[in-house]
């Protein structure tokens, strides 16, 4: 009985034939599916990962956050108009922990596609292997000063980042209680004389711009570049550490050890003016509001202010994907063209534009109008920032020093002679 039922049913059909009849009915769904990946991303992600550097005078908070992508909006949306699919998810790291915590997202392949940090710390992530350099081939350079493109090299000559933006050092003052800002040293101690506090930073980097201001900056780049100065170099060095010896005795004028502290103390309405980043503007806005004003910062008798402007670069991350580069490399050359500059510049109007073919319009603020000066009197510093980065072990050495000095541990005599020291010994 049961055999004869055996015989009665149907064979089922050969495995061939059986796998034919399936992709026959599925061959529309799987062609629907194909040309929706296709026109979903034409082999690029959807989402850029960008890693933003900050700096060491700005606290990592949600107001940072916004500020942050706000910024970074005006080019995001321009983008998008060519690459309407793509996504941007941003994350900030500080400065002090920026290579620790890149190393360490790489390792576990959840590194950044492109970084916006600091020019050189750029160059120490890539000698460091922590990011890749830019290729040789396909990156139009001329829109760049070479100047610019110096500082961003390797020993070996490989680019470690695309300049992006500039962001300069002004002077901060209160217009409530200062009608316009010292535009000479001079000026600067008669304001503090007629009691207006006036605050400046020990830190090195913030503290150079009086350099140029007392005519010492081609002696300090002798020194830096591992030679001796000449006698009257000598002498302009003493100078300018006679001035900031002196400087510290006036009553109303304070040193202090951190640029945070210096912008607390002018946002608690205990400073008058004091030297600050065109990125901590956003937050004196907050505070201030119309009381805040910014000016260029004095100059001397030695010349003009020298200032050391931050280049902000995008660099590439190495743990990324081949279409994951494509779209990073895509977005760093939309970001340098003359017209995302200007848009970037006009809506934040805290930077300045890399590209150097890009005119600023600063008779419409007068911020922009005192970034653009500063920008220019900052070229001065270029050869310093070449010969000594951020991160080098003598910049802290050269803080220590300049803190005997305006504490009185030292004479400007001594203080000049032991400056050269460290600056010759090249790590």
């Amino acid at each position: 009985m049961m055999k004869s039922q055996s015989k009665a049913m149907p064979h089922p059909p050969a495995p061939s034939q059986a796998i034919r009849r399936m992709a026959w009915r599925c061959l529309p769904v799987l062609a629907s599916l194909l040309l929706l990946g296709c026109r979903a991303g034409d082999g690029l992600p959807n989402v850029l990962y960008l890693g933003v550097e900050v700096n060491s005078d700005e606290k990592i908070d949600a107001n940072l956050l916004a500020d942050t992508r706000q910024r970074l909006g005006y080019l995001e949306a321009g983008y998008r108009q060519l690459y309407p699919n793509t996504r941007f998810q941003v994350s900030l790291y500080p400065e002090k922990q920026l290579a620790w915590a890149i190393q360490r997202r790489n390792r576990a392949g959840l590194g950044p596609d492109l970084l916006l940090i600091n020019g050189d710390i750029a160059v120490q992530l890539l000698q460091a292997g922590v990011i890749a350099p830019f290729p040789r081939t396909g990156v139009d350079l001329n829109p760049f000063d070479p100047q610019v493109l110096d500082r961003l090299r390797s020993p070996s000559g490989e680019l470690a980042g695309l300049p992006l933006l500039v962001q300069t050092q002004l002077a901060c003052f209160n217009r409530r209680r200062l009608d316009a800002a010292p535009t000479t040293l001079q000026q600067l101690l008669d304001t503090s004389a007629k009691g207006h506090p006036v605050g400046l930073s020990m830190e090195g980097y913030n503290l150079f711009w009086t350099v140029g201001s007392l005519g010492a900056i081609g002696a300090i780049d002798t020194a830096a570049a591992g030679r001796q100065p000449s006698e009257p170099q000598q002498q302009a060095i003493e100078r300018w550490l006679t001035w900031l010896q002196n400087a510290s005795t006036q009553l109303r004028v304070t040193f202090y050890a951190s640029q945070n502290s210096a912008e607390r103390e002018f946002q608690a309405g205990r400073l008058d003016w004091f030297p600050c980043r065109s990125s901590a503007i956003p937050r004196l806005r907050k505070t201030l509001g119309d009381g805040l004003g910014v000016a260029p910062l004095p100059r001397g008798e030695g010349g003009d202010a020298s200032p050391i402007n931050k280049l902000q670069v995008l660099a590439l991350g190495t743990n990324t994907s081949r279409s994951s580069r494509k779209r990073a490399l895509a977005f760093s050359h939309f970001s340098v063209n003359p017209l995302s500059q200007r848009n970037l510049t006009l809506g934040s109007q805290v930077v300045l534009p890399a590209n150097r073919f890009v005119r600023v319009p600063v008779s419409s603020s007068a911020a922009l109008r005192a970034m653009a000066t500063s920008a220019q009197q900052g070229n001065q510093s270029n050869t310093l920032v070449e010969l000594v980065h951020s991160n080098d072990p003598r910049v802290a050495e050269i803080q220590t020093l300049l803190t005997t000095l305006v504490f009185g541990e030292v004479s400007p005599t001594r203080a000049g002679q032991n400056l050269v020291a460290i600056l010759r010994n090249q790590p």
